[in-house]
């Protein structure tokens, strides 16, 4: 008998160990044996896990769907999400028996989240009594004072379009400006315009940088002063107005501190749920990891 050539036979391995279907056929035949072996360690008298979709279930599912798609589902697509939940049910179930959960980040942090919205959910749950919300309010007062705003004009000089003549050009607009002229025969364009009205210093920074907004915060009223740097240039700034910062009364930011009061109380109330949680562990870290960890990071800021 002529034996089959060697290098066939390997060729021929080396491609049925690339087919997808045997992949699949061998991960099928795995989970058969896990759930055979599993099968086996539970007690004969031992009920079946039970999956039970309740009235309340199938509410969620129905309104859920109806939220998404305008309508309520009929009975065909009402029996078609039921049928999803419970093969979504079933995956979730046999992904934590095999420990599909563990070392995934995502999943870990979903869930820590779900913890977290959970006692949020029951620290927010009952309604404070308005003497405590007040009292909140007097204990954050600062956080509710008005910003003081400012009303100015400008003159731009653009660095890109004037180079190293850009200062020279400022100083000169400044000595006409000082003799009368009119700012609007000056400068360059500027896309956001030359005239700003009672905006506060988080929206000039915004717009301007935050070396312009120190700048005119410390500029005095009715003058000319320049030149101040901004991100697109140079600028001559002249102050018009400006309001100092207000306190408010409670009833004008009620909703604001409620809404901040829930905030805080959800915050409060999950780092002490961690902080009783944590005690049911014995946390151990390997602080000779963390400096090695640390140290590599050290030297490539230094060089």
């Amino acid at each position: 008998m002529v034996p089959f050539p060697r290098v066939g036979h390997d060729h021929t391995m080396k491609k049925l160990l690339k087919e997808p279907l045997l992949h699949f056929l061998l991960l099928g035949a795995a989970l058969f044996a896990l759930n055979s072996w599993r099968a086996k360690q539970r007690p004969a008298d031992a009920a079946a896990p039970q999956i039970e979709v309740t009235a309340a279930v199938i509410e969620r599912l129905r309104a859920a769907s109806e939220r998404q798609f305008g309508k309520a589902p009929d009975a065909e697509e009402l029996r078609g999400l039921v049928l999803a939940h419970i093969r979504e049910e079933v995956f979730c179930r046999e992904a934590l028996a095999l420990g599909l959960d563990r070392d995934d980040t995502i999943v870990r942090r979903r869930l820590a989240q779900k913890m977290e919205f959970l006692t949020g959910d029951i620290a927010g749950a009952a309604e404070p009594a308005d003497a405590v919300v007040r009292e909140f309010f007097e204990q954050n007062a600062a956080r509710y004072v008005k910003a003081g705003r400012v009303s100015f004009r400008h003159v731009y000089f653009s660095r890109e379009k004037r180079g190293a003549g850009a200062e020279g050009a400022v100083a000169e607009a400044l000595a006409a400006l000082a003799k009368g002229a009119s700012d609007e025969t000056m400068g360059d364009p500027f896309l956001h315009g030359f005239e700003f009205t009672e905006r506060e210093p988080d929206d000039i920074t915004a717009a301007f940088g935050a070396e312009f907004a120190q700048q005119l915060a410390a500029q005095p009223m009715g003058e000319w002063h320049g030149p101040v740097a901004s991100s697109y240039g140079l600028h001559l700034v002249r102050v018009e107005a400006r309001t100092e910062r207000q306190a408010v009364k409670f009833d004008e930011v009620r909703a604001t501190v409620l809404r901040d009061f829930y905030d805080e109380r959800r915050r409060t109330a999950n780092r002490e749920v961690f902080e009783k949680l944590r005690e049911r562990y014995r946390i151990t870290v390997d602080e000779a990891a963390m400096v090695k960890a640390v140290a590599p990071a050290n030297k490539t800021a230094q060089r």
